[in-house]
Protein backbone atom coordinates (compact mmCIF):
# COMPACT_ATOMS: atom_id res chain seq x y z
CA UNK A 1 0.00 0.00 0.00
CA UNK A 2 1.61 3.26 -1.22
CA UNK A 3 0.65 6.87 -0.17
CA UNK A 4 1.35 7.66 -4.00
CA UNK A 5 -0.99 9.31 -6.36
CA UNK A 6 -4.15 10.71 -5.76
CA UNK A 7 -5.36 8.79 -9.23
CA UNK A 8 -4.41 5.41 -7.27
CA UNK A 9 -7.23 6.10 -4.99
CA UNK A 10 -10.01 5.53 -7.35
CA UNK A 11 -10.70 2.64 -9.72
CA UNK A 12 -12.15 1.90 -13.02
CA UNK A 13 -14.97 -0.35 -13.00
CA UNK A 14 -17.72 -2.01 -14.79
CA UNK A 15 -21.65 -1.13 -14.06
CA UNK A 16 -22.65 -3.78 -11.31
CA UNK A 17 -26.20 -4.90 -10.52
CA UNK A 18 -28.43 -3.08 -8.16
CA UNK A 19 -27.81 -4.15 -4.47
CA UNK A 20 -29.86 -6.48 -2.50
CA UNK A 21 -32.46 -5.07 -0.48
CA UNK A 22 -31.29 -3.85 2.94
CA UNK A 23 -32.59 -6.05 5.96
CA UNK A 24 -34.12 -5.42 8.97
CA UNK A 25 -34.37 -6.86 12.25
CA UNK A 26 -33.77 -6.85 16.09
CA UNK A 27 -30.49 -5.63 15.52
CA UNK A 28 -30.94 -2.36 13.01
CA UNK A 29 -33.40 -0.74 11.47
CA UNK A 30 -33.01 1.11 8.02
CA UNK A 31 -34.47 4.77 8.36
CA UNK A 32 -33.40 5.44 5.13
CA UNK A 33 -31.29 5.35 2.19
CA UNK A 34 -29.62 7.14 -1.20
CA UNK A 35 -27.75 6.83 -4.05
CA UNK A 36 -24.86 9.29 -4.29
CA UNK A 37 -22.86 8.50 -6.67
CA UNK A 38 -24.48 7.32 -10.10
CA UNK A 39 -21.83 3.83 -11.30
CA UNK A 40 -19.23 4.74 -13.86
CA UNK A 41 -19.31 3.51 -17.76
CA UNK A 42 -16.37 0.72 -17.33
CA UNK A 43 -16.17 1.38 -13.14
CA UNK A 44 -14.31 -1.81 -11.71
CA UNK A 45 -14.77 -2.40 -8.06
CA UNK A 46 -15.91 0.91 -6.72
CA UNK A 47 -13.82 2.40 -3.31
CA UNK A 48 -15.67 5.26 -1.23
CA UNK A 49 -13.02 5.23 1.41
CA UNK A 50 -13.42 8.64 3.27
CA UNK A 51 -17.30 8.08 4.54
CA UNK A 52 -19.75 10.57 6.70
CA UNK A 53 -18.45 12.98 9.03
CA UNK A 54 -21.92 13.87 11.28
CA UNK A 55 -22.74 17.26 13.34
CA UNK A 56 -23.25 15.95 16.95
CA UNK A 57 -25.56 19.44 17.26
CA UNK A 58 -28.50 18.71 14.67
CA UNK A 59 -27.44 15.27 13.33
CA UNK A 60 -26.45 16.70 9.67
CA UNK A 61 -24.63 14.33 7.98
CA UNK A 62 -21.86 15.63 5.31
CA UNK A 63 -20.18 13.01 2.82
CA UNK A 64 -17.51 13.12 0.23
CA UNK A 65 -17.59 11.14 -2.17
CA UNK A 66 -15.47 9.42 -5.25
CA UNK A 67 -16.37 11.47 -7.81
CA UNK A 68 -15.53 14.93 -6.11
CA UNK A 69 -19.00 15.69 -5.02
CA UNK A 70 -19.72 16.48 -1.33
CA UNK A 71 -22.92 16.83 0.20
CA UNK A 72 -25.05 17.24 3.33
CA UNK A 73 -28.62 16.05 4.65
CA UNK A 74 -30.21 16.54 7.31
CA UNK A 75 -31.25 14.03 10.30
CA UNK A 76 -34.32 12.79 8.45
CA UNK A 77 -32.77 12.68 4.77
CA UNK A 78 -33.79 15.67 3.23
CA UNK A 79 -31.06 17.12 0.75
CA UNK A 80 -29.64 20.44 2.18
CA UNK A 81 -26.64 21.02 0.46
CA UNK A 82 -23.74 20.41 -2.00
CA UNK A 83 -20.34 21.29 -3.84
CA UNK A 84 -19.12 19.93 -6.43
CA UNK A 85 -15.03 20.00 -6.12
CA UNK A 86 -11.76 17.42 -7.36
CA UNK A 87 -10.76 14.95 -4.41
CA UNK A 88 -10.22 12.37 -3.80
CA UNK A 89 -10.94 12.10 -0.19
CA UNK A 90 -9.10 9.20 2.08
CA UNK A 91 -10.77 10.66 5.33
CA UNK A 92 -14.54 11.81 6.09
CA UNK A 93 -15.69 15.75 6.53
CA UNK A 94 -15.53 17.53 9.73
CA UNK A 95 -18.49 19.60 11.25
CA UNK A 96 -17.69 21.65 14.41
CA UNK A 97 -18.61 25.43 15.16
CA UNK A 98 -21.23 26.08 12.13
CA UNK A 99 -18.69 24.81 9.84
CA UNK A 100 -18.01 21.80 7.28
CA UNK A 101 -14.48 21.21 6.87
CA UNK A 102 -12.82 18.84 4.01
CA UNK A 103 -9.38 18.09 2.88
CA UNK A 104 -8.46 16.09 -0.24
CA UNK A 105 -5.70 14.57 -1.72
CA UNK A 106 -5.22 17.16 -4.21
CA UNK A 107 -3.70 19.29 -1.60
CA UNK A 108 -6.81 21.14 -1.27
CA UNK A 109 -8.85 22.04 2.20
CA UNK A 110 -12.30 23.83 1.50
CA UNK A 111 -14.50 25.43 4.38
CA UNK A 112 -18.67 25.67 4.36
CA UNK A 113 -21.10 27.14 6.14
CA UNK A 114 -22.26 23.90 7.57
CA UNK A 115 -26.22 25.01 7.75
CA UNK A 116 -26.22 26.26 4.20
CA UNK A 117 -23.36 25.39 2.24
CA UNK A 118 -22.20 28.64 1.67
CA UNK A 119 -17.77 29.02 0.75
CA UNK A 120 -15.83 30.28 3.57
CA UNK A 121 -12.54 29.62 2.79
CA UNK A 122 -9.98 27.49 0.97
CA UNK A 123 -6.21 26.69 1.72
CA UNK A 124 -3.43 24.90 -0.94
CA UNK A 125 -0.90 22.80 0.59
CA UNK A 126 1.56 20.80 -1.87
CA UNK A 127 0.88 17.49 0.51
CA UNK A 128 -1.65 14.79 0.02
CA UNK A 129 -4.18 15.30 3.08
CA UNK A 130 -5.11 11.84 4.70
CA UNK A 131 -6.42 12.70 7.96
CA UNK A 132 -9.92 13.85 8.78
CA UNK A 133 -9.63 17.36 10.40
CA UNK A 134 -9.87 18.02 13.95
CA UNK A 135 -11.31 21.39 15.29
CA UNK A 136 -10.02 22.50 19.10
CA UNK A 137 -10.66 26.34 20.12
CA UNK A 138 -10.06 28.12 16.89
CA UNK A 139 -8.33 25.86 14.90
CA UNK A 140 -8.58 23.46 12.61
CA UNK A 141 -6.02 20.44 12.20
CA UNK A 142 -4.90 18.09 9.88
CA UNK A 143 -2.15 14.98 8.71
CA UNK A 144 -0.73 14.49 5.77
CA UNK A 145 0.86 11.20 3.99
CA UNK A 146 4.00 12.64 3.83
CA UNK A 147 4.45 13.49 7.32
CA UNK A 148 3.44 17.41 8.01
CA UNK A 149 1.02 17.88 10.49
CA UNK A 150 -1.06 21.56 9.71
CA UNK A 151 -2.71 23.90 12.13
CA UNK A 152 -4.98 26.77 10.47
CA UNK A 153 -7.49 29.38 11.41
CA UNK A 154 -10.55 27.37 11.69
CA UNK A 155 -12.08 30.66 10.69
CA UNK A 156 -9.75 32.05 7.88
CA UNK A 157 -8.01 29.79 6.84
CA UNK A 158 -4.75 30.99 7.60
CA UNK A 159 -1.76 29.20 8.16
CA UNK A 160 -0.44 29.15 11.83
CA UNK A 161 2.08 26.47 11.96
CA UNK A 162 3.55 23.04 11.24
CA UNK A 163 5.57 20.18 11.89
CA UNK A 164 7.13 17.57 9.59
CA UNK A 165 8.72 14.83 10.05
CA UNK A 166 11.36 14.01 7.23
CA UNK A 167 9.88 10.78 4.99
CA UNK A 168 12.82 7.65 5.49
CA UNK A 169 12.36 7.19 1.70
CA UNK A 170 11.00 3.88 1.68
CA UNK A 171 8.08 1.74 1.15
CA UNK A 172 5.36 3.80 2.93
CA UNK A 173 2.18 1.74 4.17
CA UNK A 174 -0.83 4.00 3.21
CA UNK A 175 -2.48 6.08 5.34
CA UNK A 176 -1.79 8.67 8.42
CA UNK A 177 -3.69 8.59 11.55
CA UNK A 178 -5.96 11.49 12.71
CA UNK A 179 -4.44 14.24 14.78
CA UNK A 180 -5.57 13.78 18.55
CA UNK A 181 -5.53 17.17 20.79
CA UNK A 182 -6.29 16.65 24.49
CA UNK A 183 -5.79 19.64 27.11
CA UNK A 184 -3.57 21.66 24.66
CA UNK A 185 -1.34 19.33 23.33
CA UNK A 186 -1.35 17.34 19.49
CA UNK A 187 -0.64 13.58 19.35
CA UNK A 188 0.33 12.91 16.30
CA UNK A 189 2.52 9.41 15.11
CA UNK A 190 4.67 9.16 11.75
CA UNK A 191 5.65 6.41 9.37
CA UNK A 192 9.26 6.61 10.95
CA UNK A 193 7.35 4.72 14.25
CA UNK A 194 7.30 7.34 16.22
CA UNK A 195 4.88 9.56 18.11
CA UNK A 196 5.09 13.34 19.26
CA UNK A 197 3.86 14.98 21.37
CA UNK A 198 2.79 18.89 19.93
CA UNK A 199 2.22 22.15 21.48
CA UNK A 200 -0.99 22.63 19.65
CA UNK A 201 -1.11 26.57 19.56
CA UNK A 202 2.41 26.64 18.89
CA UNK A 203 3.71 23.38 16.88
CA UNK A 204 6.72 23.06 19.86
CA UNK A 205 7.97 19.68 20.24
CA UNK A 206 6.92 18.53 24.06
CA UNK A 207 8.43 15.02 23.87
CA UNK A 208 8.88 12.63 20.70
CA UNK A 209 9.16 8.69 21.44
CA UNK A 210 9.90 5.87 19.49
CA UNK A 211 7.22 3.21 19.32
CA UNK A 212 7.28 1.53 15.65
CA UNK A 213 10.07 -0.79 14.99
CA UNK A 214 11.08 -3.61 12.55
CA UNK A 215 11.04 -2.97 8.62
CA UNK A 216 7.47 -1.39 8.58
CA UNK A 217 7.39 0.65 12.21
CA UNK A 218 4.78 3.14 10.34
CA UNK A 219 2.33 4.26 12.81
CA UNK A 220 -0.99 4.74 10.75
CA UNK A 221 -3.39 4.59 13.50
CA UNK A 222 -4.37 7.57 15.21
CA UNK A 223 -3.02 7.94 18.35
CA UNK A 224 -5.37 7.11 21.22
CA UNK A 225 -5.87 9.43 24.09
CA UNK A 226 -7.65 8.09 27.76
CA UNK A 227 -6.88 9.55 31.14
CA UNK A 228 -2.84 9.77 31.38
CA UNK A 229 -1.73 7.52 28.75
CA UNK A 230 -1.51 7.54 24.91
CA UNK A 231 -2.05 4.10 23.44
CA UNK A 232 -0.09 3.52 20.06
CA UNK A 233 -0.57 1.04 17.59
CA UNK A 234 2.65 0.36 15.08
CA UNK A 235 2.50 -1.67 11.19
CA UNK A 236 5.88 -3.33 12.84
CA UNK A 237 3.80 -4.76 15.22
CA UNK A 238 4.01 -2.72 18.55
CA UNK A 239 0.93 -2.05 20.56
CA UNK A 240 1.79 0.56 23.12
CA UNK A 241 0.33 2.62 26.37
CA UNK A 242 3.06 6.07 26.80
CA UNK A 243 2.63 8.43 29.78
CA UNK A 244 0.93 11.80 28.14
CA UNK A 245 2.96 13.56 30.38
CA UNK A 246 7.01 12.43 29.07
CA UNK A 247 5.66 9.90 26.62
CA UNK A 248 7.95 6.98 29.08
CA UNK A 249 6.72 3.75 27.94
CA UNK A 250 4.27 1.99 30.33
CA UNK A 251 3.52 -1.16 28.83
CA UNK A 252 3.82 -2.68 25.12
CA UNK A 253 2.12 -5.88 23.35
CA UNK A 254 2.18 -7.35 19.87
CA UNK A 255 -0.17 -7.03 17.07
CA UNK A 256 1.79 -7.47 13.65
CA UNK A 257 0.43 -5.12 10.65
CA UNK A 258 -1.47 -3.33 12.75
CA UNK A 259 -3.28 -0.62 11.04
CA UNK A 260 -5.67 0.98 12.91
CA UNK A 261 -7.13 1.64 17.01
CA UNK A 262 -9.63 2.70 19.04
CA UNK A 263 -9.95 3.30 22.78
CA UNK A 264 -12.90 2.54 24.68
CA UNK A 265 -13.32 2.95 28.41
CA UNK A 266 -10.42 -0.08 29.48
CA UNK A 267 -10.54 -1.59 25.97
CA UNK A 268 -8.54 -1.08 23.68
CA UNK A 269 -9.35 -2.32 19.68
CA UNK A 270 -6.71 -2.82 17.30
CA UNK A 271 -7.27 -3.75 13.54
CA UNK A 272 -4.49 -5.30 12.14
CA UNK A 273 -4.72 -6.67 8.24
CA UNK A 274 -5.91 -10.37 9.35
CA UNK A 275 -7.45 -10.16 12.71
CA UNK A 276 -9.44 -7.80 15.59
CA UNK A 277 -7.67 -7.36 18.65
CA UNK A 278 -8.82 -6.27 22.27
CA UNK A 279 -6.63 -5.39 24.52
CA UNK A 280 -6.99 -4.48 28.36
CA UNK A 281 -6.39 -0.79 27.97
CA UNK A 282 -4.21 -0.86 31.72
CA UNK A 283 -2.22 -4.02 31.42
CA UNK A 284 -1.66 -4.65 27.50
CA UNK A 285 -3.16 -8.37 28.36
CA UNK A 286 -5.24 -9.76 25.30
CA UNK A 287 -8.69 -9.95 26.13
CA UNK A 288 -9.70 -11.27 22.63
CA UNK A 289 -9.10 -11.72 18.92
CA UNK A 290 -11.01 -12.60 15.90
CA UNK A 291 -9.73 -13.12 12.08
CA UNK A 292 -11.57 -11.09 9.11
CA UNK A 293 -11.67 -11.10 5.33
CA UNK A 294 -10.84 -7.81 3.73
CA UNK A 295 -8.44 -5.20 3.81
CA UNK A 296 -9.71 -2.55 6.72
CA UNK A 297 -8.58 1.19 5.38
CA UNK A 298 -10.51 3.46 8.29
CA UNK A 299 -11.20 3.72 12.48
CA UNK A 300 -13.20 1.22 13.74
CA UNK A 301 -16.10 2.96 16.13
CA UNK A 302 -17.17 1.40 19.45
CA UNK A 303 -20.75 2.24 20.59
CA UNK A 304 -23.58 0.42 22.46
CA UNK A 305 -22.21 -2.32 23.44
CA UNK A 306 -20.61 -3.30 19.84
CA UNK A 307 -17.24 -2.60 17.71
CA UNK A 308 -18.03 -1.71 14.02
CA UNK A 309 -14.92 -2.40 11.91
CA UNK A 310 -14.57 -1.60 8.26
CA UNK A 311 -13.09 -3.99 5.76
CA UNK A 312 -13.65 -2.79 2.93
CA UNK A 313 -15.55 -6.32 2.37
CA UNK A 314 -18.51 -4.71 4.65
CA UNK A 315 -19.19 -3.73 8.10
CA UNK A 316 -18.06 -6.30 10.78
CA UNK A 317 -20.15 -5.87 13.84
CA UNK A 318 -18.26 -7.35 17.72
CA UNK A 319 -19.66 -7.87 20.55
CA UNK A 320 -17.39 -5.33 22.78
CA UNK A 321 -17.10 -7.22 25.46
CA UNK A 322 -16.58 -11.15 24.58
CA UNK A 323 -15.79 -10.29 20.68
CA UNK A 324 -17.26 -12.83 18.98
CA UNK A 325 -19.19 -11.85 15.65
CA UNK A 326 -22.78 -10.43 15.85
CA UNK A 327 -23.46 -9.22 12.76
CA UNK A 328 -21.67 -8.88 9.02
CA UNK A 329 -23.59 -5.59 7.08
CA UNK A 330 -22.43 -5.42 3.54
CA UNK A 331 -24.96 -4.06 0.67
CA UNK A 332 -22.87 -5.74 -1.79
CA UNK A 333 -20.44 -3.55 -3.03
CA UNK A 334 -18.98 -4.05 0.38
CA UNK A 335 -17.81 -0.81 2.67
CA UNK A 336 -14.44 0.62 3.07
CA UNK A 337 -15.01 3.90 4.99
CA UNK A 338 -15.29 4.49 8.70
CA UNK A 339 -19.05 4.60 9.77
CA UNK A 340 -20.69 7.85 11.76
CA UNK A 341 -22.36 7.39 14.97
CA UNK A 342 -24.74 9.95 16.68
CA UNK A 343 -26.77 8.05 19.62
CA UNK A 344 -28.11 5.04 18.25
CA UNK A 345 -27.91 6.27 14.40
CA UNK A 346 -25.56 4.75 12.44
CA UNK A 347 -24.05 6.53 8.85
CA UNK A 348 -22.47 3.81 6.62
CA UNK A 349 -21.43 4.51 3.38
CA UNK A 350 -20.93 1.64 0.94
CA UNK A 351 -18.33 1.13 -2.10
CA UNK A 352 -20.86 1.90 -4.12
CA UNK A 353 -21.65 5.30 -3.36
CA UNK A 354 -24.94 4.22 -1.70
CA UNK A 355 -25.66 6.34 2.21
CA UNK A 356 -27.32 4.31 4.36
CA UNK A 357 -29.07 5.06 7.81
CA UNK A 358 -29.28 2.53 10.08
CA UNK A 359 -30.94 3.11 13.90
CA UNK A 360 -29.57 0.46 16.64
CA UNK A 361 -32.47 -0.91 18.45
Amino acid sequence: MLAGAAAAIIALAVAAPPPPPTPGDSLFAVAWRKTLVEPYLLEYKPFEPAGPGIDPLTGMVVVATRDGYVQAYSADGKDLWYARLVGPYLAPPTIADGLAIIAGLDGRVFAFDAARGEFRWMYRYREEFGSQPVVAGDLVYFATLEGTVLALDARTGSWMWHFRREPSGKFLILGVGRPAVVDGVLYQGFADGTVVALDARTGAVKWDKKVGRGAFPDVVASVQVAKDRVFVASYGGQVAALDRRNGTPIWESRAPEAYKARIDGDLLVVVTTRDVLGFDARTGKDLWSIAHEGGPLADPVIARGLVLVPTGKGLLLLDRRSGKKVRFFTRGSGATASPAILGKRVYVLSNAGELIAVDLQ
